[in-house]
């Protein structure tokens, strides 16, 4: 009996490459549960963490890495990065996220938070459900792809190669820079604080044989792209994005078009092209490609128990001072949003 007690404890660094080896085993491990992030999190922000590990005195059944944001919009909290909890069953979930809330209360901490949860562990926490992940099987060969994809997608990415768009992959990090000058640009037509440069640099320090960068260009400017990560057979899309006004080039077509051509000749299964909001035009533009989606969850404890009215996303998102944030975030001078934009991102760092 005692074999099989199951205990929570913290991580330490001794047990790192166990706690990476359980969940790149695990069928709902996402790179984002990878000890790794604890280190990307601290020089990126920062943050306090406490990576929680549930574990028999034979092996390891579940993870949950939490970090603590001291943020003045949300109030202190500790919170997940996306993907929430990761573990073999439910019962391990539950003495994780019991955990969790005792060293909330312990700490004197407003809630937890686990992001984007693939999975409702417990009927204790608040779920809400606004955003949807997609999950394409990708086929052994370039040939099959294009053949099982619609024809009008095949007709988007012809399209914008006769308009002078081309595409590249990088897993050297070469990309980066003008990766981050789009989607500073894009982060700030849309209304959004873009992370800073220093949270992809240590995302590509901390997986330099994980990642990759996906870009799409048009003459000499970058105009679409993403960067994902990769785990076993699966690649992960973490960010991305296709500038408003080269939309009517077919920038997004291309670039989601050379990912999957990349993954397959990189041995690549699935694709998980990532959250967006139910019903938007960024997931119905993922559904074209043929994957299935489902719901992710943000769950939410407070520190006395209690039920929160909304998640913190959509707190902060219904709040009038953010809605005049996004209305007036495009007005400022680009080089004054690139400077705002990191700092902000340290008080909702995934809102």
């Amino acid at each position: 009996m005692t074999l099989n007690r199951i205990t929570v404890q913290e991580l330490d660094q001794a047990r790192t490459t166990a706690w990476d080896d359980f969940v790149r085993h695990a069928p709902g491990g996402l790179p984002l549960h990878l000890s790794g992030w604890r280190q990307v999190m601290q020089e990126t922000y920062g943050y306090q963490t406490r990576y929680l590990m549930a574990q028999t005195a034979e092996k390891i059944l579940g993870v949950l890495p939490l970090f603590i944001v001291p943020s003045r919009l949300t109030g202190k909290r500790m919170m997940t990065m996306p993907g929430g909890l990761c573990a073999a069953n439910g019962e391990t979930a539950l003495q994780l996220l019991d955990h969790a809330a005792q060293i909330a209360a312990g700490e004197g901490l407003s809630s937890v938070v686990l992001h984007d949860s693939r999975e409702i562990w417990s009927q204790e926490w608040q779920a809400e459900s606004d955003h949807v992940f997609w999950l394409l099987p990708l086929p052994d060969t370039e040939e099959a792809l294009w053949s099982q994809l619609d024809g009008n997608i095949r007709r988007q990415v012809r399209k914008a190669r006769k308009n002078g768009l081309r595409a590249e992959v990088d897993r050297s990090g070469v990309l980066l820079p003008p990766f981050y000058e789009m989607f500073s640009r894009f982060t700030h037509q849309v209304g959004t604080p873009v992370f800073g440069y220093q949270f992809l640099e240590n995302i590509i320090k901390t997986f330099p044989e994980s990642f990759n960068i996906a870009l799409v260009w048009h003459e000499e400017t970058a105009v679409a792209g993403y960067y994902q990560l990769e785990m076993c057979d699966k690649m992960y899309g973490m960010r991305g994005a296709a500038l408003p006004e080269t939309l009517k080039l077919r920038s997004a077509y291309l670039a989601l078009g050379e990912i999957m051509s990349d993954a397959i000749d990189n041995g690549i299964s699935y694709l998980d092209m990532g959250r967006s909001p139910a019903g938007s035009n960024a997931s119905k533009f993922k559904g074209q490609w043929g994957g299935q989606s489902a719901p992710i969850y943000q769950l939410t404890r407070r520190e006395n128990g209690t039920r929160e009215e909304d998640s913190v996303t959509n707190q902060v998102q219904s709040d009038q001072r953010f809605q005049m944030f996004i209305q007036l975030w495009p007005k400022l001078p680009y080089s004054v949003s690139t400077r705002l934009g990191p700092k902000l991102r340290w008080h909702i760092p995934f809102a």
